[in-house]
């Protein structure tokens, strides 16, 4: 079933289709637990002031330990990861814009273009220089509310965005994964090419009746 998977997936890259896939890296703890070193934290390293740092994780449970597909964890389209219980990671995040998307597939298969199995998260946020973020992915138990998390609560369905204290304290129950610690871009945005024209004054209101207003 895995090389057939891995066969149709293969077909639809050659017919130039977006295919949503973690083929061979799927594994959830039950085949294959996180075994890299304890949680040390890294987020000193963003004192520069030039870079972000964003930790996701997602503490042990029997749930997440008796889980034999992991899903994938993706940023600005591409995947990162699959996460597993009892596992962690990080990355260095250049300051700007992410969207992040968590998706459950089956034996690794995941999507055909906007056709997805199963999307559990999607969050869009701001890195903000200097600042470090702690994702905690859990499908049993939502993280609390804590009283002293700084930044406005953030999260969809079990991607939560947690305090450094609640991050600590589980993280140190889990062990770094295989993927991480790499230096991500930030999206790039589209920009609007008529925009940029009015912006820079090259274009003429008064050529085309019924074109829109600018007052500056």
């Amino acid at each position: 079933m895995i090389k057939a998977g891995i066969s149709l997936a293969a077909l639809l890259l050659v017919s130039g289709c977006t295919v949503h896939q973690s083929i061979g890296h799927n594994f959830g703890a039950y085949l294959s637990e996180p075994d890299g070193a304890e949680f040390v934290g890294t987020g000193h390293m963003c004192k520069r002031g030039q870079s972000a740092f964003m930790y996701i994780y997602r503490p042990p449970s029997q749930w997440a330990m008796d889980e034999i597909e992991a899903p994938s964890f993706n940023v600005n389209g591409e995947r990162l990861f699959n996460i597993k219980g009892g596992g962690y990671t990080w990355y260095e995040l250049e300051p700007g814009e992410y969207d992040l998307v968590i998706r459950r597939g089956l034996f690794g298969f995941e999507g055909i273009e906007s056709f997805e199995i199963h999307r559990l998260s999607e969050i869009s946020f701001s890195a903000q220089a200097g600042q470090i973020y702690y994702w905690r992915y859990s499908e049993i138990d939502p993280a609390p509310i804590t009283p002293d998390l700084e930044r406005t609560p953030l999260g969809d369905g079990p991607l939560q965005l947690v305090a450094p204290n609640l991050a600590f304290k589980e993280m140190s129950q889990t062990r770094m994964l295989d993927d991480g610690m790499q230096k991500l871009s930030a999206l790039q945005l589209e920009s609007d090419p008529e925009l940029e024209q009015v912006f820079e004054g090259q274009v003429d209101e008064s050529e085309e009746e019924g074109s829109w207003w600018w007052p500056f």
